[in-house]
Parts: structure tokens; sequence; C-alpha cells
């Protein structure tokens, strides 16, 4: 399971609005990007700036450290291309805790679906905290907007 989709997905449910209209805004140049116009390599390239833009400010609102979402490059096994996959803290401190005690032969080795399901509790909670930071920041509200409509695009693209 795609932990990145997941986060995203269930803490982004917001409303679609008209692909082809939306303006992105790129920090100082304030050139607008029309979502349609986009090619697969370039719509990876915005949702790559976009989420690192949506997850800075949401670390920075978010009080409680342990739901920061960080995110890493990483290449899958069986495959040379790098991706860029985004956890939140709490993941990553089970994953690691877990890791270790397997080494030490006091626990099994949990996969990503096991961890998931497991932290089912902190993900909800994750998903309050976005929703009541997107209720009360517009700049956060609309950065997750962007985002999902850039990866609605992408996926109508590759389909």
């Amino acid at each position: 399971m795609n932990i990145q989709r997941l986060v995203v997905g269930a803490c982004v449910a917001l409303g679609f609005t008209a692909l082809s209209a939306l303006p992105i805004v790129n920090g100082a140049e304030q050139e607008q990007v029309v979502i349609e116009d986009l090619t697969v390599p370039q719509l990876r390239a915005e949702i790559d700036k976009i989420q690192t833009e949506f997850y800075r400010v949401f670390n920075t609102l978010n009080e409680n450290d342990e739901f920061d979402v960080v995110c890493q490059k990483f290449t899958p096994t069986g495959s040379n291309i790098p991706q860029i996959g985004c956890e939140p803290n709490f993941l990553s401190k089970r994953r690691g805790a877990n890791a270790n005690d397997y080494r030490l032969g006091t626990d099994e080795l949990i996969n990503n679906d096991g961890l998931v399901k497991e932290l089912q509790p902190e993900f909800e909670q994750l998903t309050a905290i976005m929703n009541e930071i997107s209720s009360k920041n517009q700049y956060f509200q609309e950065l997750g907007e962007i985002l999902k409509m850039l990866r609605g695009r992408l996926n109508e693209l590759n389909q």
C-alpha cells in the first residue's frame, strides 16, 4: 500500500473544481500553469513542488511532531527508478522499533499493510489534524486542492 497516497488521499478529502482553469503560483515568479497543458513529467515536477510545500506548511502549523510528515527519496526493490515517499513520524518510528525488535528476536517483522492497520487510530488523528488545519488555513487548503487536481490529471494521463 502506498503510504503517501493513503495519507494524502485520506487527509485531503476536498472537492474537485475545473482542472483547466486552475492557476498554480510558483514562488516569486507568479507563473500561471494550466494543468491540462502539462506533460506527464511536468505534472510530476509540479506535484513534487506542491507536495513539498503542502507538507512544509502542515509541519509548521501542526503542534505535535509525531504527526509531522517527512518525504524522502527511495528506490523500490527491483527498480532503478527513484520515487518520493512521504510518511508521518509515528509510522517511521514504529517501523524502526519493529525492525529493531525483529533483529533482537522479540517480534515478527510487520509489513506496511500491517503497520498501517496497527496505526489506524493515529492515521485517523492525522486526518483530523489535517482537516482542522485545512478549515483554518486557506493557503493549506488551496495547496491540498491543487495537489489533488494535479494527481487526478496525472491519473487521467496514465490510464
